[in-house]
């Protein structure tokens, strides 16, 4: 029996040891951070005022909840050194973080307690996709950076990392915006007493919170009106998100509707148009194009539609015969001049009006003619190879690829290396269609090539048009302030 007793006595005097040694480990020194060596705070809120400073949306962003904890500890080789990632913020890759490093009695200054440098970081998908991006700092406003402050014997420092988007024009960029895993590679940590040293990686799980699509506030509008033959059109509310504020709509079942054309545009000379983005499922918006330094200074604004903006599901083509590529090319100082209509609808008219030289090169021409200005600023002309093997975003779909140029040659072939120029006057714009070197034209060197001398058939499709409305709808909203 007594020997049992010393056992049990001998347990908790061991069991007493260890929770003593490991609250020596982690208990905060009695000993007072010098003042005159360290920025010490008395919160760690006051420490974040100081980071506020630095990055304009920071404020916002740790306000709404977007900056998460994480507390990641790495163990440094100095010893019971730990480095401790406090918080986190991620936005398609753009990493703000908070790390912090124990403060020993014997350091004379910030740069006696190490450092962290990223030189790598690693984005992984759900799926298990990765990318591998050179990572560079952002440093924040000038004159802002600092070594960071002191709470509790631990000096708080931040990182705003960037990844490097010019290592690969072969990269698979969703990764980066999709990444659910960001893994801080070929870590250094370095000081004025112990130099550079290598530390493992550290992974982070990066929030699910898409710190751009989530609404902040919102005030109710609760405004109808009809579009076309008496479709209807319902404007919620005015809705604040961290970047932007946007008009919450619903809109009946019309997938021709993309949008709405204003009366009057403050920011230039031409009327805006706001085009539809969002899905069925999660809901339609309007974004506005009003600036939040101005929602301080104004209470109420007001837009004002006078028409619906809607795309043609028809395709229009027209050929560009061979012979007349071969005679213009023969002798270019003479122009192959033609007036063939392609399109004749809406008070808008297409032409294909030839080939001729522009700005020394040899082009295509064709022309769009209308009555109405912002019909024609709607029908700026996009070739499809820019949209060529790139997704498109659920909520861009309505608004996506439209007024889309395509050329193909005899043989079907699509053609990609093309670029459109265009110059306007008033009720008229001139689009010219040059062609390129295709690998000199991937390396962004655009010198000029002949036309393709190929019977070319040339598609337009999308076309973009605005109907009136009945009468105008004015549409007053609340300009809604997200910080104080």
């Amino acid at each position: 029996m007594q020997i049992i007793k010393k056992l049990m006595i001998g347990s908790v005097l061991i069991g007493g040891f260890v929770v003593y040694t490991q609250y020596e480990k982690s208990a905060e020194p009695t000993w007072t951070v010098n003042k005159e060596q360290f920025s010490v705070v008395n919160s760690f809120k006051d420490g974040m005022k100081r980071e506020y400073i630095k990055f304009n949306e920071l404020e916002m962003i740790d306000k709404y909840g977007f900056l998460k904890d994480v507390s990641k500890t790495v163990t440094l080789k100095e010893s019971y050194r730990t480095l401790k990632i406090e918080k986190i913020w991620n936005m398609h890759g753009r990493m703000y973080l908070v790390y912090s490093v124990d403060v020993k009695e014997r350091d004379k200054d910030e740069y006696h307690i190490p450092r962290l440098s990223v030189k790598n970081m690693l984005f992984q998908t759900k799926e298990g996709k990765e990318l591998v991006l050179k990572a560079g700092e952002e440093m924040g406003q000038p004159g802002t950076r600092d070594e960071g402050f002191v709470y509790k014997h631990r000096l708080y420092r931040s990182m705003m990392l960037m990844p490097s988007m010019f290592d690969s024009s072969e990269n698979d960029w969703s990764i980066v915006s999709k990444a659910n895993v960001v893994r801080l590679k070929d870590l250094t940590i370095s000081s004025k007493n112990n130099g550079v040293d290598s530390i493992e990686d550290i992974a982070l799980k990066v929030p699910s919170e898409d710190p751009y699509t989530k609404v902040l506030k919102s005030e109710p509008i609760d405004q109808t009106f009809t579009y076309g033959d008496n479709k209807k059109v319902k404007i919620k509310s005015i809705d604040a998100l961290l970047y932007e504020q946007r008009l919450s709509i619903e809109i009946p079942n019309d997938d021709s509707l993309i949008g709405f054309a204003s009366k009057d545009n403050k920011l230039q000379d031409q009327p805006l148009t706001y085009g539809i983005l969002g899905t069925n499922q999660k809901g339609y918006y309007i974004p506005l194009f009003d600036m939040y330094g101005d929602v301080n200074k104004v209470k109420e604004n007001n837009i004002t539609f006078t028409n619906s903006v809607h795309k043609d599901s028809r395709s229009f083509s027209w050929t560009i015969p061979k012979n007349d590529i071969q005679t213009f090319l023969s002798n270019t100082d003479q122009p192959v001049v033609k007036n063939q209509e392609i399109f004749n609808m809406r008070d808008t008219i297409i032409r294909y009006e030839g080939m001729t030289m522009f700005e020394g090169s040899p082009r295509i021409k064709l022309s769009i003619i209308t009555d109405s200005n912002q019909q024609l600023n709607l029908l700026g002309l996009d070739p499809e190879h820019y949209y060529n093997d790139k997704a498109v975003p659920d909520d861009y779909e309505r608004v996506y690829k439209n007024n889309i140029i395509s050329i193909s040659d005899e043989k079907k072939t699509r053609i990609n290396n093309f670029e459109v120029h265009s110059s306007e006057e008033e009720n008229k714009a001139t689009y010219y269609i040059t062609f390129y070197n295709k690998e000199e034209m991937e390396k962004g060197e655009m010198k000029p090539i002949l036309i393709p001398q190929s019977d070319l058939t040339i598609t337009l499709s999308n076309l973009s048009y605005i109907k009136p409305l009945k009468k105008p709808v004015d549409i007053k909203y609340k300009n809604i302030k997200i910080m104080n």
